[in-house]
């Protein structure tokens, strides 16, 4: 029959007992209607578990593109995926479980009936005190455990609740948990109903070792018949489920609602029947012996088939007539076709252990056949014969059975071993299949994030193995998880009578890789749900873990290495890597005199002032983009790092010459000159460079580093943006000025610095209108040392900050003396901001701090700013000198008119006073375009409400003009010199 159709089949696990004996049935089953099956684990390939106590939570529509219905076997899947698949119009059946709120047939073994068989046997063993054993969290054993109370009752006992004993799972384990608990509070009871074998076995196993005899002490009857039953110490009597007939009506119902001929829910039933025998009591032979021909058939197939159509062929019975005719006649020249015969059965039934329950059914036949005693010799030796092959054939099935387990541990270790060795073969190629009995098998690996993809999410094929692949058969590389597994696998599995595509995820835990399909037969055989398929994806899972762990090391030494030896913000390399190449140069260098090499040591002039007012991802942005501009224009042999902070090395290999440094320095310098477009700003930077050769007698890399360190920081002092080369005196001078900030730094933190004052005064009257504060460093050894030979250095080494704020306290200090002893309340004071105050000082702190302390109020005090400082970032700025204005300090341009951005900063920023740049004033009356710009300049002022201040006045003539020009103020050397406060205190009363 061809295969119109696919069933999918979820379920936690795909083999086992029950869920392998229910697939089986499914398999055996949908060839006949006309489909194929898909049958998909929903619990992990790495669960540990064995109970499902709650339902997996499945996330994808996994191959629904396929599948026309689901046959889902007790909790393998939510209610609401559920649901969604009968939304999608597929319709739903369920084996054992009913769930809330999910309106499907049900299929269900008969466990009411089984259950009322076997307890009323019990009770008619004469036992009125009967326990119930079981685990009362699944359906199954609630059903069973209501069948058990309602039979006591129907029998006039009433249950007690003190012989009722929890078990933790169905499981052994279970069984022994509940046998701890009975010998805890003492075993009152005289028999025993357990709702599954597995706990019996386990109830029993204990129980015997306690010296409590089965069934003298304890009468014990089970529910289940699973093979271990047949083998137990007593055997065991039970209720036979037949879990295949399960699957088998289970398709038979979902077919009905694919074709569409019926819609009914409910529940399905599936018989159950007792099997009597020796834990309950029944002594062996205490069952009425077969008198006759026909009632040992009946007997027999009884015990072939304890539910009635569970095994159900005309060759079945045709084989059963050969036993019993054999115990009955002899077996003369038919003990071939005997074997025959019994080993069919062991194989249809796939249970061996029904042939020693026919063997006990032919023993009681023989029994019966004669009463005088040649009779039951005769008999006797045809039972015998009968008995020794039905044992023969039992050894070799507990033969095969082990056979099997150690075949099975075969490939598990060939597997096993394959896959450990995945750093030889790519375990994803699925080649590892070819060891074990699989037809075919894909690899669906997570192409996108399978946590959030949902119906979306996209598997890539990346193995795929067919064990007869035909030349035309073409592979996918890519399917949607509704699409998986590929149309391939379920044609090569419709080629077998009962082939299965198992689907299982390659997931443990919470490394999900995504999806593996086998191409296998259905595997009843192992007694949990850990089947081979089962393992190869949990190894599978382990593997790739494994193969993600070394990708993880190797990126991360990886990263290691580069945060070793690059600069993580640039990618240059860092000091690391550049001392290392450096040292190689040095090397080749001596051993051949033309492998000549230069060292660039380059500075950034006005980065701080970016990074501060900017901000420090601007500053980090600036860096980056000057490290590209600086690598386009070096050759590849060359080596360009960044040393940290704005400082960047280069290595010039192949110099032949000072001359070809020099180049490199203008070439770099004049790369930089283009602004740099940041936070929509044009930022100008410069670059000071120092250049070293390998030929000035340095011999070590660390002295050349500071050689051209010392001939940097020559060239940033003489002018930023330019270069210069090392030469032995630069280094004296460097020592010089690093014993300068030494000093500079024990003076500011020891009182060493004073502050000087120069008057600006009312051009007009030349009267004193407030004083500018000038910091001045008196040395001890060499005397009053200029700003120019100070200043910078603080500027550089950030010493400028406390420098500042003792101005600031010191210059307010004397204001409110002067105050007090003059009775001048309009004198003011000017201090300098330097753009490290403005930007990284607690200037607003400092100022309201220092006006507090000397009592005067804001108004006492004018900030001088210059323009480059306030226009590195205008809106930033102008919230500073905001605060400054509340704090009702007054804020003066400095030096204006050489700044780049004059009429903005007028327009922008909250400026109260301009000071006219002293290169402007010195040419007044000598330059007519410098007149002309003084006087525009004032004139602007003028029209702005500012205070016009101009700075250098040294003549009457400049005096004079600046009058004319109608200038309010004035200061410079024709007034007076910066002068200590005792010296300027004497201005106060004089007109100038």
């Amino acid at each position: 029959m061809s295969r119109e159709v696919t069933l999918g089949v979820l379920s936690p696990f795909l083999g086992g007992w029950y869920y392998g004996g229910v697939i089986a049935g499914i398999a055996q089953s949908a060839p006949q209607a006309g489909a194929n099956v898909i049958a998909i684990q929903t619990c992990d390939a790495g669960s540990d578990q064995e109970e499902v106590l709650e339902p997996p939570e499945l996330r994808h529509p996994l191959a629904w593109d396929h599948a026309a219905g689901f046959i889902v076997i007790l909790r393998a899947a939510t209610p609401a995926y559920l649901k969604s698949i009968q939304q999608a119009g597929k319709p739903v059946v369920v084996i054992s479980h009913d769930f809330d709120d999910l309106d499907c047939p049900v299929v269900l073994p008969d466990n009411v009936t089984g259950v009322r068989k076997v307890v009323a046997h019990l009770i008619g063993h004469g036992h009125r005190r009967i326990a119930f054993v079981g685990f009362l969290g699944a359906n199954d054993i609630v059903e069973r455990f209501d069948a058990y109370s309602e039979t006591l009752r129907a029998h006039g006992i009433e249950p007690d609740p003190g012989l009722v004993f929890a078990a933790d799972d169905n499981l052994q384990t279970g069984g022994v948990a509940a046998a701890y608990r009975m010998l805890t509070v003492g075993i009152t009871a005289t028999a025993a109903f357990v709702a599954t074998d597995s706990n019996a076995i386990g109830l029993m196993g204990v129980l015997s070792a306690a010296g409590v005899r089965v069934p003298e002490d304890l009468a014990v009857a089970g529910f289940d018949d699973q093979r271990v039953a047949a083998y137990a110490r007593p055997r065991l009597t039970t209720v036979r489920q037949p879990v295949e007939m399960l699957g088998r009506v289970a398709v038979a119902e979902l077919m009905k609602r694919i074709r569409s001929e019926t819609t009914e829910t409910g529940h399905h039933y599936v018989p159950t029947a007792m099997v009597l025998r020796e834990s309950c009591g029944c002594a062996p032979g205490s069952a009425a012996r077969p008198a006759d021909l026909a009632e040992l058939i009946r007997r027999l197939r009884a015990d072939v088939s304890p539910v009635a159509g569970e095994v159900a062929s005309e060759r079945v019975v045709r084989d059963v007539e050969v036993i019993a005719a054999a115990a009955t006649t002899g077996i003369g020249d038919g003990q071939a076709e005997l074997c025959a015969a019994v080993d069919r059965l062991a194989r249809a039934t796939g249970r061996p252990e029904i042939l020693m329950d026919m063997a006990s059914t032919i023993w009681d036949h023989g029994r019966a056949a004669d009463a005088d005693a040649d009779g039951l010799r005769r008999s006797g030796a045809v039972v015998e014969s009968v008995m020794l092959t039905l044992m023969q054939i039992h050894g070799r099935a507990q033969f095969d059975d082990s056979d099997f387990l150690l075949d099975t541990l075969r490939r598990h270790y060939d597997v096993s071993t394959h896959l450990l060795r995945s750093h030889r073969e790519d375990p994803r190629r699925l080649d590892w299949l070819e060891r074990t009995p699989a037809r075919a098998g894909s690899l669906g690996l997570w192409s996108t994030d399978a946590r959030s993809a949902g119906g979306d999410a996209v598997l890539d094929i990346v193995g795929g193995f067919v064990r007869e692949r035909s030349p035309d058969t073409v592979l996918p590389t890519a399917l949607g998880v509704g699409s998986f597994p590929p149309a391939h696998l379920l044609e090569i599995a419709g080629q077998r009578p009962d082939g299965v595509v198992f689907v299982v995820p390659v997931k443990v835990d919470n490394s999900d890789w995504g999806l593996l399909a086998i191409v296998e037969t259905a595997e009843p055989q192992v007694a949990t749900g850990r089947e081979p398929v089962n393992h190869w994806a949990a190894l599978l899972s382990a593997t790739l873990d494994y193969e993600k762990v070394l990708r993880d090391l190797r990126r991360r030494k990886d990263q290691l290495r580069t945060a070793a030896l690059y600069d993580n913000l640039t990618g240059l390399p860092n000091r690391t890597l550049f001392l290392d190449r450096l040292r190689r140069a040095i090397a080749r260098a001596r051993r051949r005199a033309s492998d000549q090499f230069a060292v660039l040591f380059l500075d950034l002039d006005g980065f701080k002032v970016v990074n501060d007012s900017l901000g420090h991802a601007v500053g980090d942005r600036l860096l980056v983009q000057v490290a590209g501009r600086i690598a386009d224009n070096l050759r590849d042999s060359d080596t360009a790092a960044r040393f940290g902070g704005d400082e960047f090395i280069i290595l010039l290999d192949g110099v032949e010459s000072l001359q070809t440094a020099v180049d490199v320095a203008d070439r770099l310098q004049i790369a930089l000159v283009p602004p740099f477009h940041l936070e929509d700003q044009a930022v100008v930077v410069s670059a000071s460079i120092g250049i070293t050769l390998s030929t000035g007698g340095t011999a070590d890399a660390e002295g050349l580093l500071r050689d051209a360190d010392i001939a940097m920081y020559s060239a940033k002092s003489q002018l930023k943006g330019s270069y210069a080369v090392f030469d032995t005196a630069m280094r004296t001078r460097a020592v010089q000025r690093l014993q300068i900030e030494t000093e500079l730094r024990h003076a500011i933190e020891h009182g060493g610095i004073e502050v000087h004052y120069q008057p600006i005064v009312h051009l007009a009257t030349g009267r004193v209108h407030a004083f500018e504060a000038l910091a001045r460093w008196r040395h001890p050894d060499r005397g009053l040392i200029a700003p120019n030979d100070f200043l910078p250095i603080a500027e550089e080494t950030g010493l400028i900050v406390a420098l500042g704020r003792q101005i600031i306290a010191e210059s307010c200090r004397q204001l409110a003396q002067w105050r007090r002893t003059t009775g001048r309340a309009d004198l003011r004071i000017t201090v300098n901001v330097s753009h490290r105050q403005l930007w990284t000082g607690a200037l607003i702190e400092d100022i309201d701090a220092c006006l507090r302390e000397s009592g005067l109020d804001g108004g006492s005090l004018a900030l001088e700013l210059t323009e480059s400082v306030v226009m590195r970032n205008v809106v930033q700025a102008r919230t500073m000198l905001e605060e400054v204005h509340r704090l009702g300090c007054s804020v003066y341009i400095d030096d204006f008119g050489t700044g780049y951005s004059s009429l903005e900063a007028l327009h922008r920023l909250p400026i109260d006073a301009l000071k006219i740049d002293r290169s402007f004033v010195s040419r007044l009356g000598v330059d007519l375009k410098s007149s002309e710009l003084v006087h525009s300049i004032v004139l602007m002022g003028q029209k702005l409400g500012l205070e016009l201040i101009a700075e250098g006045v040294e003549s009457e003539s400049q005096r004079g003009h600046l009058l004319r020009f109608d200038c309010q103020f004035g200061q410079g050397y024709l007034f007076a010199k910066p002068l200590p406060a005792p010296e300027a205190a004497a201005l106060l009363g004089a007109v100038r």
